[in-house]
């Protein structure tokens, strides 16, 4: 697995903007936020993760349509340096355990949040 870049942002911008689902990812930023706030320290990453986690589940869950389904394939795959039909025929809980990762080892914040931003001016 390799690090999320630049290019993975744009990808992630069609995904939101295709699926819908932009006001999941603004409302697990402000989340995270919020528990920085509670805790009055900057929690790490890794801390976060599960908010991430489910936002990338709901991300997940809205790709009803072929083309963000795909989108999502081919999102993966480059990020796991791999084939989108090997993403989709990865099982499940395996799926989740590297969106899981992803989110633990990348400022998903950061990555979202900007794919989110891209996705308002697409």
């Amino acid at each position: 697995m390799r690090k999320i870049n630049t290019g993975d942002v744009f990808k992630m911008a069609r995904l939101l903007k295709n699926a819908s689902v932009m006001d999941a990812v603004k409302d697990a930023y402000k989340a995270s936020k919020r528990e920085d706030v509670a805790e009055g320290v900057h929690k790490g990453e890794a801390e976060k993760g599960g908010i991430w986690v489910d936002a990338a589940m709901k991300v997940l869950a809205s790709c009803t349509s072929q083309q963000a389904e795909e989108q999502f394939y081919d999102l993966m795959a480059g990020i796991y340096e791999n084939k989108p039909e090997d993403i989709r025929n990865r099982p499940l809980d395996g799926l989740i355990e590297d969106i899981r990762r992803i989110c633990e080892e990348n400022n998903v914040a950061n990555f979202l949040r900007s794919a989110s931003d891209f996705a308002e001016k697409l």
